[in-house]
């Protein structure tokens, strides 16, 4: 009985533990469910909470503890649920900026306004500049543009400021107008050039058949080489040579006038092997040389400009020559009224003349007098200024100056005359300059010329024109130190402003700055002069003196006398050159020895 109960008992005990279990089971299930359904609840709420309007989403975004908010709300949210699907990955929130977007907008519209602001004043600026620059042009660059009041003060602070000037010294000279091409062809061209004209008299078959001929089949006959051939055993006639060399000179096409040059040295060498020692072969004369240049273009006037060096002949006498050269149509007419030969500076006709005189006076030595050849020079020279040859290597006309400068039989008296009379060809000191420079440096003769011609040209230029040049070198180097001396930028600004103020010519600052870049500018080419003059082949102990006092003049009067400034890039050009010559004249000096009984040099200051 005792474990029939007990077992009882026993099985009752289980039956309630169960249904405890159930029930407590069954009481979770619905918490469980009803907690979901709340979280659901709250979803929803939420999801109503965040779809705001605009402009509060805008107003919000200034609270930066809002964020936070969300944050903690996103993290309740998925700690509540139970799928892990559904839950979120916890995060730090993030740090909202105190710049909001609205501010940075109006920022970046700020910024914008003031950029073109910005592009409008430089516009502005632009436009005035390109106006101050064609009012400058018409003549009146400070009166039109400042008395107007167009600029700002601003701006004419800007521009007085940032201006920079660059061109104050020119790399090229500026030139002259030599060549007049409306008078070009007046005395002969090449279709009034005809041989019957010379008056010339047919001695044999091949001289009649040239003068039964017009004038376009004598230029063929004699370019494709029947003249050479038909005078390779006899003397050309002189008529015939003067023809081809006009023909030579005015003739327009390149290849025409190249090959009449070829034709005419043929001949003219063969009849210098045939001719005896008492007949020289025919070479122009400097008649027939100042014709070719006259028809040309060149006036008479230009060839020979100074009144105490002129030929024997004048220039009725060359027009004279027409007679002979032009056919009887032409002289019938009006000269004056035919078409001019040449477009443009015949550079090849001008170069194939040059060319044909340096072979004339190889082939025939003493062809010309000491003063011819000074004439033709001076001719020479005064071409060579011409603003279109400016830029062309001017090769041919330093080799015949070579060769005329060593036919010069009487040096020592016709030297001085010459340097003299080509420091008169010009009154612009960058033009004398050219000419100095375009004198052969490569014989002893030429640098002879250089050095007395910087010496007279720095004399004029320095307004000193009384002062004999010497001979000696000895002398034209203390003469030369002399100048040096006087070249200091500073004074001879002063110099040219005073004299201006006598004259009633200064008015106004531009003014101003115009004479001091003149006055750079001709210190330039001082300096250049200064250069040329101070070169010798062979330096001795006594031009090592002169050299280590000209190098002291220069530091003292010249270097240390400029200022240089960023917008006046002269002053920088004109130092750069001082620079230079020092450094010649120190590399002259070290390869020289020093004076006899002293080691070393040092430099004496000026007393």
């Amino acid at each position: 009985m005792s474990s029939q109960l007990s077992e009882k008992l026993q099985v009752e005990k289980t039956c309630t533990e169960v249904s405890k279990l159930n029930s407590k089971s069954k009481s979770s299930i619905d918490s469980e469910d009803e907690s979901l359904e709340c979280d659901l609840d709250d979803d929803d709420d939420e999801d109503e909470e965040i779809l705001l309007p605009l402009q509060e989403i805008l107003t919000s975004s200034r609270q930066p503890e809002l964020g936070t908010l969300e944050g903690d709300c996103l993290e309740n949210l998925s700690q509540n649920t139970m799928s892990p699907s559904l839950k979120l990955p916890l995060s730090k929130p993030p740090v909202v900026s105190q710049v909001s977007y609205v501010n940075s907008l109006e920022h970046i519209l700020k910024e914008k306004e003031e950029s073109k602001r910005v592009d409008e004043l430089e516009k502005q600026l632009q436009e005035d500049i390109q106006r101050t620059e064609t009012n400058s042009s018409d003549g009146d660059e400070e009166e039109d543009t400042f008395a107007d009041g167009d600029l700002s003060e601003e701006h004419r602070a800007f521009i007085k400021r940032f201006s920079i000037t660059a061109h104050a010294i020119p790399d090229y000279h500026p030139g002259e107008d030599i060549f007049d091409l409306a008078m070009s062809g007046k005395i002969f061209n090449q279709h009034n050039l005809d041989l019957r004209n010379f008056y010339f008299i047919p001695q044999n078959p091949i001289e009649k058949l040239l003068l039964s001929s017009g004038a376009a089949q004598q230029l063929s006959l004699a370019v494709h080489g029947f003249l050479s051939s038909a005078y390779s055993r006899i003397v050309c006639p002189i008529p015939i040579l003067r023809w081809l060399f006009q023909m030579m000179s005015v003739h327009s096409d390149y290849c025409v006038s190249t090959q009449i040059l070829d034709k005419l040295m043929e001949i003219i060498l063969k009849n210098a092997s045939i001719s005896d020692e008492q007949s020289k072969p025919w070479i122009p004369s400097l008649a027939d040389v100042s014709a070719v240049f006259v028809n040309m273009g060149v006036a008479f006037r230009s060839l020979f400009p100074l009144q105490h060096l002129q030929p024997n002949f004048n220039e009725c006498d060359i027009l004279s020559h027409v007679q002979e050269t032009v056919s009887k149509k032409e002289l019938r007419g009006d000269l004056l009224t035919t078409r001019p030969a040449f477009t443009a500076v015949p550079e090849t006709n001008l170069i194939n003349v040059i060319k044909f005189l340096g072979f004339c006076i190889t082939v025939c030595q003493g062809g010309y007098t000491d003063q011819e050849i000074v004439l033709l020079l001076l001719s020479l020279f005064k071409i060579s200024l011409e603003k279109q040859l400016k830029q062309i290597p001017l090769i041919d006309f330093q080799c015949l100056f070579v060769k005329l400068l060593k036919s010069i039989k009487d040096w020592d008296a016709k030297m001085p005359e010459l340097c003299l009379a080509v420091n008169e060809l010009s009154s612009q000191h960058h033009n004398l300059l050219w000419l100095v420079q375009l004198v052969p440096s490569w014989i002893i003769r030429g640098r002879q010329v250089r050095r007395r011609l910087s010496l007279v040209i720095i004399s004029k230029l320095l307004n000193q024109n009384h002062v004999r040049i010497p001979d000696t070198s000895d002398e034209q180097m203390s003469l030369l130190r002399q100048y040096l001396v006087c070249m200091k930028p500073s004074n001879l600004l002063k110099m040219t402003r005073e004299r201006l103020e006598q004259q009633n010519d200064v008015s106004g600052e531009h003014l101003h700055s115009d004479l001091e870049q003149q006055t750079y500018y001709l210190v330039y080419i001082l300096l250049h002069l200064v250069s040329e003059a101070s070169f010798f082949d062979v330096v001795n102990s006594n031009q090592r003196e002169h050299l280590l006092k000209l190098c002291g003049a220069l530091d003292k009067h010249i270097k240390c006398d400029i200022r240089e400034d960023v917008r006046l890039f002269y002053r920088s050009k004109v130092k750069g050159l001082v620079a230079r010559i020092y450094g010649k004249w120190q590399d002259m000096i070290q390869n020289t020895r020093p004076t006899q009984g002293k080691l070393h040099d040092f430099w004496e200051p000026d007393l």
